[in-house]
């Protein structure tokens, strides 16, 4: 009869097992979820807005935002007369919007006044013209006698007249033929208002504006060129984000471990009050934390010491004192007195104690305190953006002037940016998890 009753508890208990793991995953997904869209974002084409729609892979990958994001790319802008495209793909639409040519494997060539958008560029050979750089690093060529160059994406900014398409694949969208100045004569219709042809010229008296991917753009006898780089400042933005986070962590070390050393293992007047009302006081101030701000500020403005990012760890770390020297006290109260009590013997003082005995015991108590400063330091944006000009921005205050503009802004590279910014927490918490785990449960040695 036993045997018989248990069967159904343990069909019960694995069916409940079963339902409490799908709800787990089901939390999890939803916790995750915001990641998961934020770097399906980034990487999808700049331009690619967020919508409503939800892609488990994007149609068409790239990192495109995150190498713009580290390294920039070089940007120009062309006037010329005589020129010549070259490109996997393209696009030629009526100033009138008449007509639409769609092309593949295709070489356009012409001869009208035009300026074109080049975006992400190199220069493969150049012949004459004068070169002079502009003071932000812009470099600009003037009435050169030739020069191809290599891009990602060629846009003329306006109608460009006068030419001629040679492509491998050719798809013409029109809305009446018999308004389009094109000879039609030779493609073949392949839905409404749809006609395609392969292998064939093109003559577009009446042009449009041209767009094209992935080209070779080449002119002569051009008026001018300027090549200016966009984007690739992330890295001097993180350098100066991982030095104020650094010193805080520094700092912090170095005014909590002596501190909580003392709350733990000395005996002197309002031991027991001093640190938890500092604590409570640091933590529950609310509106009183706005009139610090005012006053620091103006502090600091009296002192000249607005726009130093070496101030900021000195803040940080500070503010931070209260909070991490009771977590790092709850770990020292969990370590035997015993081990000081011998080192004491021994004839050590109170710093070669806390150096060689309590500080490699404490190593978990540590890691998680050192990864609380850091993270301070990292994501703190109210005091870094009231206090430094722009030269010195962190990545936090970088991206936060990102979005200073919703309607221009692009999302494709906000999110990229996003978790490059959310990377280096990431890493940390990766690397010291054993530490932290143990710290945050206060585990300690038994005698």
């Amino acid at each position: 009869m036993k045997f018989k009753i248990g069967i159904p508890k343990r069909r019960d208990e694995l069916i409940k097992s079963i339902l409490l793991t799908l709800f787990a995953l089901f939390v999890l997904a939803l916790l995750l979820f915001p990641v998961y869209y934020m770097a399906m974002l980034s990487i999808k084409p700049s331009g690619a807005l967020a919508t409503t729609e939800i892609d488990i892979v994007p149609d068409e990958v790239t990192f495109s935002n995150y190498r713009n994001l580290l390294f920039g790319h070089v940007e120009g802008l062309i006037k010329t007369t005589d020129f010549g495209i070259k490109a996997e793909s393209g696009t030629i639409k009526d100033t009138l919007n008449r007509y639409e040519v769609r092309f593949q494997e295709g070489e356009i060539t012409g001869s009208y006044p035009s300026r074109f958008t080049l975006i992400d560029t190199e220069v493969i050979e150049r012949s004459g013209g004068e070169e002079r750089e502009e003071p932000d690093g812009t470099k600009v060529i003037v009435r050169g006698d030739s020069i191809i160059l290599k891009t990602q994406k060629v846009e003329s900014t306006g109608g460009v007249k006068n030419l001629k398409l040679l492509a491998k694949k050719v798809t013409l969208i029109i809305h009446d033929p018999a308004e389009v100045p094109i000879d039609i004569s030779k493609f073949t219709k392949v839905g409404e208002n749809t006609y395609e042809a392969e292998n064939i010229e093109l003559v577009l008296k009446d042009g449009g504006i041209i767009s094209t991917e992935k080209a070779t753009f080449t002119t002569t006898n051009f008026a001018f060129i300027r090549l200016a780089k966009v984007g690739g400042e992330v890295p001097d933005y993180m350098k100066r984000s991982l030095l104020i986070a650094s010193l805080t962590v520094i700092l912090t070390l170095l005014f909590v471990i002596p501190s909580a050393y003392a709350f733990s293992r000395l005996k002197f007047f309002g031991r027991e009050h001093v640190l938890y009302f500092y604590l409570m006081f640091t933590q529950v101030a609310g509106g009183l934390g706005i009139a610090g701000l005012v006053a620091l500020y103006g502090m600091l403005v009296k002192l000249h010491l607005t726009n130093n990012i070496f101030v900021l760890p000195i803040i940080y770390a500070a503010g931070g004192v209260p909070f991490n020297t009771w977590l790092l006290k709850s770990y020292l109260d969990s370590i035997p007195p015993d081990f000081d009590e011998a080192a004491l013997v021994d004839g050590a003082g109170y710093l070669q104690i806390i150096r060689h005995v309590l500080v490699p015991m404490a190593l978990p108590g540590l890691a998680t305190v050192a990864i609380f400063a850091f993270i301070g330091g990292w994501t703190e944006l109210i005091l870094a953006n009231l206090l430094l000009n722009q030269e010195n921005y962190p990545l936090t205050v970088w991206l936060y002037t990102m979005l200073a503009n919703l309607r221009s802004i692009s999302w494709n590279q906000f999110a990229a940016a996003a978790l490059v910014f959310a990377l280096p927490v990431f890493i940390m918490f990766l690397l010291a998890q054993n530490y932290v785990r143990s710290g945050l449960t206060l585990g300690g040695l038994k005698e």
